[in-house]
């Protein structure tokens, strides 16, 4: 304030001298705050610039994120789905577990079932052996009718005759001759 009204004293009143001065001074202060007001142009030129190419920036970073949020929402969503199928498939294969437990349990009782059907069919097919000539011709009469090489014979069923007929002539002290 007080140099507004120095300046304006030396208008009215000052001299030539005083007057150059004043103009040479104007001169300078004006060509500074050209130079000042170029330098802040280009200066919110720059400001703007960045500004433009920081909205660039996270523009993209805005499209990266919302591309990676897609592509882990896409990944989640395809590994509930597989995990899903995974735990329909270990609850199926459990059930199926269950299922030959129980298949299991109940040939293991048709086993035990039939191997006692076949010792009482071997037992009947040596009742009466009493000697060892008539296990001898027992187990003879026994070949011929269920040897596998005749219609009605059965491989397993001879297998089974052989052990019993081991197994008596141990009890009858016979050489296993037939």
């Amino acid at each position: 304030m007080e140099e507004k009204r120095n300046l304006e004293e030396i208008i009215l009143n000052g001299t030539e001298d005083d007057l150059a001065e004043l103009r040479i001074w104007l001169f300078k202060e004006s060509v500074r705050l050209e130079n000042q007001e170029s330098a802040l142009s280009e200066r919110y030129a720059r400001l703007e610039k960045d500004e433009v190419a920081f909205k660039e920036k996270t523009d993209a970073y805005d499209k990266k994120i919302e591309n990676a949020v897609k592509k882990l929402n896409n990944d989640k969503a395809l590994f509930d789905q597989r995990l899903k199928i995974l735990n329909n498939g270990f609850e199926q294969l459990n059930a199926d577990k269950k299922k030959l437990e129980t298949e299991f349990i109940r040939l293991e009782r048709e086993k035990s079932f039939q191997r006692e059907d076949e010792y009482d069919a071997l037992d009947m097919l040596f009742r009466g052996v009493n000697s060892a000539l008539t296990l001898k011709k027992r187990y003879k009469d026994l070949m011929k009718m269920f040897h596998p090489d005749n219609v009605s014979g059965d491989a397993y069923m001879v297998q089974l005759i052989n052990q019993e007929y081991s197994a008596l002539c141990r009890q009858y002290d016979v050489s296993m001759k037939a």
